[in-house]
Formats: structure tokens, sequence, C-alpha cells
């Protein structure tokens, strides 16, 4: 399956072309990607919150009212695409996950806040696939990284399994002493790396 990658990156700056990019989001077999809604705090709280779901993403639980003012001051980044992955047929949510500091002038993001309900871990790789698309082809950049726990060893192997190299690791970077690894995918690698693992993405099951 060929995947048609556009040949200039384009370099918005205003939030008026985010909203633009916001209206031509990727939709795959199961999932489709919407940009976040405040009406989704609660589910990101409960997500969040979760002993399992949450292990490496935050120091101490987060409340509602964080979670609301977080999102109004999201609404103004131009650098920052936070996506709820929704099942197309039920509207069920899926997971979460960012396209976060973006940096137009390199040409790179970085892959953020990512967590997978556990009725949707079958559709992680269709998740980042979209992401990725997303960021390839909407957005032109040049490569996405993703800065990985040293300790969380699905996520890096998800992360290798998916074809990202290894850029560099930063001894005891992270909040609580651990190691972090940064994990890059490049645009000219992507078409290849998805035809390796689009076994992965799963024709539709939802129940």
């Amino acid at each position: 399956m060929m995947v048609h990658i556009r040949p200039e990156p384009v370099s918005p700056s205003t939030l008026s072309t985010k909203a633009e990019n916001l209206k031509l989001l990727p939709g795959g077999n199961n999932l489709l990607l919407r940009e976040l809604r405040l009406d989704d705090s609660a589910q990101v709280i409960a997500w969040r919150n979760d002993p399992v779901l949450g292990k490496f993403l935050t120091r101490e639980k987060l409340t509602l009212a964080q979670q609301e003012e977080f999102f109004r001051k999201y609404q103004a980044r131009v650098d920052d695409y936070y996506f709820i992955a929704e099942f197309k047929r039920s509207k069920k949510p899926a997971g979460s996950i960012a396209l976060a500091n973006l940096d137009f002038a390199a040409g790179q993001g970085e892959v953020a806040r990512l967590i997978v309900d556990p009725a949707a871990r079958l559709f992680l790789a269709e998740m980042f696939d979209l992401l990725l698309e997303f960021a390839f082809e909407q957005l032109g950049l040049s490569a996405v990284v993703a800065n990985v726990q040293s300790r969380n060893k699905a996520a890096k192997n998800f992360h290798i399994r998916l074809g990202f190299q290894i850029e560099k690791v930063a001894p005891k970077a992270w909040w609580n002493g651990d190691d972090v690894i940064t994990f890059r995918m490049s645009r000219a690698d992507y078409p290849r790396l998805k035809q390796a693992w689009s076994a992965l993405l799963l024709d539709a099951r939802e129940d």
C-alpha cells in the first residue's frame, strides 16, 4: 500500500491555521481522531488517575479543575494538537494522544499524553498511525519523536516494534530519576514502516 507524502512541509503559525488543519483529521479502519473538548475532562482525569494507566504519566492525582484549566491554556497554543481517538461506529473513546512541542522551523513534533483505554489496547497501532499520518501528511513534518521512561518496558517495546529509532538517552531526566529514551521516526521512513506494521491495523473489530 502506497502512502503519498506531501513534498514540502507547511509552516502554520496561527490559531486559524490550526483550526483549518483540524478539519482534515484522518480516520482508520476502526478509529478516528478528533480534537480534545472541554467535556472530555472527566474521562481524561479518570484515565490519568488510574493506578495502571497513569503510572508513567504523573506524580500526583489530577483534579477536574486542573484539567479544565489545562484545556483552556491548550486552546491558545499553535504548537500543540491534543486528540481523543474514538471508535468510528460507537463513538466510544479509545484513548488520548497528542502532537506537542511542535517546531515548524525544525519540522519536528513530539508524541505526548498517550493513554490507551484497556478495552482498546488492540488498536494502539492504529492510534499511532493516525497521529503519524496527520504529522507527516497534513503538517508536513520531517520527524516525530517520543520521550519514553526507561522503566516503561511496554512503551519501549512498542516504539521499537513500529520502527522508531533510538536517538538519545538522557540519564535520570524523568521526574522520578529514571532515564529518558528519545525515539525518532522520520517522514522518509514512514511509508516503508507503515507497510511493515500494516498487519497491526486491524479490520473493523469493535464489539
